[in-house]
């Protein structure tokens, strides 16, 4: 498959501090895409890399077989940023036909163009107002419309559902998996569960550095682990009688919350020793909360970052 972004030994500096430090990175077309990190790990600075508003110190980067700086990339890509103005006592619809036109569509095309996109983003009711009698996430779904002008190949969303209600949030994931079907994104989110719904594939950096970059599916052991968030502390008898059954490797558990505990085993049927540990929970008295196959994905994300 054609890679649309190609990082070789991407280095950049300010002053001291190296933001990307000989990241090396492929990701393939029509992938979907999680960016995650600490602060200061690396994220905003890759992201307007991959716009071709920084260029690197050392190294390399290619978006869709150009420089991202290119003119062949002008309408290819998509961009919502964290925080970004529209103008005021302009109305939303007017200033969307401008951002059409900017990209080359005639009067005729442009509204056409836009009319598709409104339908998509389920903004019809917004578009006839202005941006400053919107609320957060409303102006948050006219930007998210705004970077599907042109129909671009590849779609870069920095913190898309930040500062969002439950509601709107979930209104703006809905709108990120249609999306996935005809475009290739790249997420950066704090939000790991978001993550883990919406992509495919994540990306781990810290201090500038490639952590991790692989299949969520492959990231969390689905096979031969068991997640569990208990109603109480698993106290050292019931620990010892899990560790006790053969196929169980280890028992991990958190400090941070003593009622969450991962069991790590090897079993050709994980189903057998699930019914085993339900088991001596019963027995113990202890009731369970959260039971999942599959290593916890915070859990996971943050164990990588912290043996970094």
């Amino acid at each position: 498959m054609t890679a649309i972004i190609e990082c070789s030994n991407l280095t950049r500096t300010f002053g001291s501090i190296r933001a990307l430090d000989d990241l090396n990175i492929t990701i393939p077309a029509r992938a979907s895409v999680g960016l995650v990190g600490p602060n200061g790990a690396g994220k905003t600075t890759l992201f307007a890399m991959l716009c071709g508003f920084l260029h690197p110190g050392k190294g390399s980067i290619t978006v869709l077989g150009h420089k991202p700086d290119a003119a062949r990339l002008k309408g290819r890509i998509g961009i919502l940023p964290q925080d970004i103005s529209l103008m005021r006592g302009i109305s939303v619809h007017a200033q969307m036909i401008l951002f059409a036109r900017l990209q080359g569509y005639n009067k005729i095309t442009a509204r056409q163009e836009i009319d598709q996109i409104i339908q998509l983003v389920n903004i019809g009711s917004l578009v006839k107002q202005f941006p400053e009698t919107l609320s957060h996430g409303q102006r948050k779904k006219i930007t998210l419309a705004q970077a599907l002008i042109g129909k671009p190949d590849l779609i870069l969303l920095d913190e898309p559902t930040a500062g969002l209600d439950p509601v709107a949030a979930n209104e703006v994931r809905n709108i990120i998996q249609k999306l996935r079907h005809d475009h290739s994104l790249i997420i950066s989110s704090h939000n790991l569960d978001e993550i883990r719904n919406v992509c495919d594939e994540i990306i781990i950096i810290d201090k500038g550095k490639l952590v991790r970059h692989s299949r969520i599916d492959d990231l969390i052991e689905r096979n031969n682990v068991l997640t569990i968030l208990l109603d109480q502390a698993a106290g050292e008898p019931l620990l010892q009688s899990i560790k006790a059954l053969p196929p169980v490797i280890r028992i991990d558990t958190d400090e941070s919350n003593p009622h969450r505990m991962t069991v790590v085993f090897q079993a050709e049927k994980p189903d057998q020793i699930q019914f085993k540990i339900l088991e001596q929970l019963q027995k113990a008295g202890v009731g369970i909360v959260e039971f999942n196959r599959g290593s916890a994905f915070t859990d996971r994300v943050v164990e990588l970052v912290g043996k970094h």
